[in-house]
């Protein structure tokens, strides 16, 4: 009898509902006043709704949209408030969360230990097999470097990999390998003088998975580690998406 009293209270027990803005649909919560005044002025809010993804794959979004169809470049406070309420509220559907966190380096940075900010620059949306391309990064807002020097770590994600699996690039921009799942930077030392760096140079796409490949760059300051340090000197996260196939 008390268990069938316990299973008819639960039974009946109220559902904790979201409460939703009337005008958009969107979640009432922190940060959704910042998401509605700055989203839906391109789209509707249904974009959102109808979505779910990591904080990684709005990040990546956002940067597309800043990188194709003219969006405002966000100050460091406000894109964290739109990535900290799309992940809370539009995150990845249990069934499909293949991950249990977010590695640090793909975390927005702390906008008092950022001194650069990275682009990247060159990348077309679609390439097919066997096209060449030239990839670079472009430095601005880099005022004196206390430290001198630093490390550009890049990576890519490939197409139907887990969401925490990178290739990270070795190499060089002219022969570059992509045969490590090992973190570790790209090309290191570098001096802060430059405004231009290039990832890859004259590259020919060999015959790979057609899919979206997602380049990943960052600058740290030398021979600090972006996955593990939390305290430490970095720039942006820079991303792009490109298509391969025919």
């Amino acid at each position: 009898m008390k268990i069938f009293i316990i299973i008819s209270l639960l039974l009946v027990a109220p559902v904790s509902v979201a409460e939703v803005d009337a005008e958009t649909g969107l979640i009432i919560a922190d940060g959704y006043k910042v998401v509605k005044k700055t989203c839906t002025r391109c789209h509707s809010a249904s974009n959102i709704i109808q979505y779910s993804g990591t904080r990684l794959t709005w990040l990546g979004l956002i940067r597309w949209m800043q990188n194709t169809q003219d969006l405002e470049e966000f100050e460091a406070d406000k894109e964290k408030q739109i990535l900290d309420y799309l992940e809370t509220n539009y995150g990845p559907k249990e069934a499909a969360y293949r991950r249990a966190h977010i590695p640090s380096f793909l975390m927005p940075p702390n906008p008092y230990r950022s001194l650069a900010t990275i682009k990247f620059v060159g990348l077309k949306d679609h390439y097919k097999l066997d096209e060449t391309l030239t990839v670079d990064l472009v430095i601005a807002d880099f005022p004196a470097y206390s430290k001198g020097r630093f490390d550009l770590w890049a990576a890519i994600h490939l197409p139907n990999k887990p969401d925490d699996e990178f290739v990270f690039l070795k190499g060089t921009a002219s022969e570059p390998l992509f045969n490590s799942l090992k973190p570790q930077s790209f090309q290191v030392s570098l001096e802060t003088v430059n405004s231009t760096y290039s990832v890859l140079k004259n590259f020919t796409i060999p015959s790979v998975e057609i899919g979206k490949y997602v380049f990943y760059a960052i600058l740290v300051e030398k021979s600090a580690n972006p996955l593990t340090g939390t305290d430490i000197t970095r720039s942006n996260l820079a991303v792009q998406t490109i298509t391969v196939g025919d």
